[in-house]
């Protein structure tokens, strides 16, 4: 049996592994699924739903809340609805009840399992000198289909 030395940047490399792991698990956590949930057109999940897009979409968000949302039928598309949600946040410095939209579009073939096939995100932060992050709000399409 040998013994093998582990170096400065192997002792690093397995730290951010450890590390990294659980602070992904974290920020998927509380993040709904839209093909696991049985409660979709509850004001519960589309609560959970749009502060995942918030808080995907901008740099710490506060007081995020859901006004209204509703699902629609799209025309001429068979299985397809539209979740729109309309609600507000707080900036983190200045920016105070700005007023966002968040539109899901969603496959609605399986009626138990829907798949979101994408995420249109629009608010009125005129003092973010930053737009928001649609990396970030493309991402959430997989942890919402998982």
């Amino acid at each position: 049996m040998t013994m093998q030395k582990l170096t400065l940047p192997g002792l690093l490399a397995l730290g951010l592994l450890l590390v990294g792991t659980p602070v992904r698990a974290a920020d998927e956590e509380g993040v709904p699924s839209f093909k696991k949930s049985k409660d979709k057109d509850t004001k519960e999940f589309v609560g959970k739903v749009f502060e995942s897009v918030v808080k995907a979409a901008r740099a710490k968000p506060k007081n995020i809340k859901v006004d209204k949302f509703e699902y629609i039928n799209v025309k001429d598309k068979d299985n397809r609805k539209e979740l729109n949600i309309t609600g507000t946040y707080d900036g983190q410095a200045i920016a105070k009840n700005v007023k966002t939209t968040v539109t899901v579009i969603l496959d609605t073939t399986d009626k138990d399992k829907w798949e979101v096939l994408n995420i249109d995100y629009k608010d009125a932060n005129k003092v973010s000198l930053a737009k928001p992050n649609a990396t970030k709000i493309q991402e959430l399409i997989k942890t919402f289909n998982k």
